[in-house]
């Protein structure tokens, strides 16, 4: 493949969105990785077949989404295309959408998702992956009087479950909810006991995965969403 081909466009979007779209699919195929210097601006509007004002919109676009970095002296550079920047948008979205997202959509993602993550994190756990479990485990029991020090816990031992499925999508899915996650635990954590309403319901969890008992994980996780729900009505009624 020629350099020139190498970046060639179709003829689709606008020149702008294309040339963004051409350096995305580019850079998470590995044809680009982190560290590789893009042609001159010049080449590279020649090698697209798009003007520089066009190839500057989409540059500024990839910028901003932190796929690109512009190093003073060297040029544009592939930043360490890693987690943060998979994870960062939706999680930006749940942070600032005020609401939008209510309860109960939030809850049946929940139950679609992490019903299955149990599962599978029961049929793939490995004995390093239980211990990291362990530990959130032991600093929620710890952190029951700490209602931002529990809900991080919590949320840790949740996002740790869809790591252990050795599916990346899985976790990133997970981790990019977090952040409501979290919200939402700090929310409820006054109105419940968290020794009765809570931790039972992760202990069990914890105890299916380290049984490598895929139903039962399953059946645990959903007996806690359940619980979950009515954790967050019992609260709303009092509040």
């Amino acid at each position: 493949m020629t350099q020139k081909s190498r970046f060639k466009l179709e003829m689709k979007r606008s020149l702008a969105e294309q040339v963004t779209d051409r350096i995305t699919e580019m850079i998470v195929s590995g044809d680009l990785v982190a560290g590789d210097r893009l042609p001159p601006e010049v080449d590279l509007a020649s090698q697209m077949g798009v003007s520089r004002t066009a190839l500057r919109e989409g540059m500024r676009t990839l910028e901003a989404r932190g796929l690109l970095e512009i190093q003073p002296g060297v040029g544009t550079v592939v930043r360490d295309f890693g987690y943060e920047q998979l994870v960062q948008p939706l999680s930006l979205y749940v942070d600032v959408s005020d609401g939008a997202v209510s309860f109960e959509e939030f809850h049946a993602v929940r139950r679609l998702l992490e019903t299955e993550v149990a599962a599978l994190a029961a049929s793939a756990a490995s004995d390093a992956s239980i211990e990291v479990l362990r530990g959130h485990m032991a600093e929620m029991e710890r952190s029951v009087e700490d209602r931002d020090a529990f809900a991080a816990s919590d949320a840790s031992f949740h996002e740790s479950l869809a790591m252990m499925t050795s599916n990346p999508l899985l976790g990133l899915l997970i981790s990019a909810l977090r952040v409501l996650l979290e919200s939402h635990i700090r929310e409820v954590i006054h109105h419940i006991d968290p020794v009765t309403d809570v931790l039972p319901y992760h202990e069990a969890i914890l105890e299916a995965v380290v049984a490598r008992d895929e139903g039962a994980a399953r059946q645990a996780m959903e007996s806690h969403l359940i619980k979950v729900r009515e954790n967050y009505y019992s609260s709303v009624e009092e509040g």
